[in-house]
């Protein structure tokens, strides 16, 4: 029914057309479009299946990199406070002769150390969310396409670069707070408390 050549209109409603190799779907799919008929694949629904997973993905990404922002801004926030709190003790090392650089480094692991307890939790509700969607999800997917499987997977290397990312974060949120505690005056720092 989906011909515009009047000629073959009443010939055949429907034909099915199969395909030697997967790849060779799209083009013989193009080829019956060219000439002049309806078609429909598999490929046509992966393709707006694959549509659908980049939009979610983009949503999912300017979630996170919002959440990338807050956590930084906590981070730095946390290690401020630190150092706030700790001013007599920055002004006793320094008074001691204690190297900025020590100070510094000091600071910068807080700092990453924080980064991993934040990845790690993390880490931790991905596995959560994923096992969820693979529970509630991916069985009604999977029983309807006849096949079986998880629809959500974390590779380890992906665990390893999400936790390692986390402490890079975790240090350049505490850069800026560990050079403002190198900067302390011992005398003022002393005088504080």
């Amino acid at each position: 029914g989906g011909s515009t050549n009047p000629a073959l209109a009443n010939a055949y409603d429907l034909v099915w057309v199969k395909a030697e190799k997967v790849s060779d779907v799209q083009r013989i799919s193009n080829l019956i479009k060219q000439a002049g008929f309806d078609t429909y694949s598999q490929n046509d629904m992966l393709e707006t299946v694959k549509k659908q997973s980049r939009q979610l993905q983009g949503v999912l990404g300017a979630l996170g990199l919002v959440s990338l922002l807050i956590s930084g801004i906590g981070v730095a926030n946390t290690m401020m406070m630190s150092i706030y709190e700790r001013t007599r003790e920055i002004g006793v090392l320094k008074v001691l002769g204690c190297a900025l650089g020590d100070i510094r480094s000091m600071f910068l692991i807080e700092a990453g150390f924080i980064g991993l307890m934040g990845g790690a939790a993390g880490l931790l509700l991905s596995y959560g969310v994923s096992s969820l969607i693979n529970k509630f999800l991916g069985s009604g997917l999977m029983g309807m396409g006849g096949g079986g499987g998880d629809i959500s997977r974390i590779p380890m290397w992906l665990s390893a670069a999400a936790v390692g990312f986390a402490i890079v974060i975790g240090m350049l949120a505490g850069l800026f707070p560990a050079l403002r505690a190198m900067k302390l005056s011992p005398l003022a720092a002393i005088r504080n408390e």
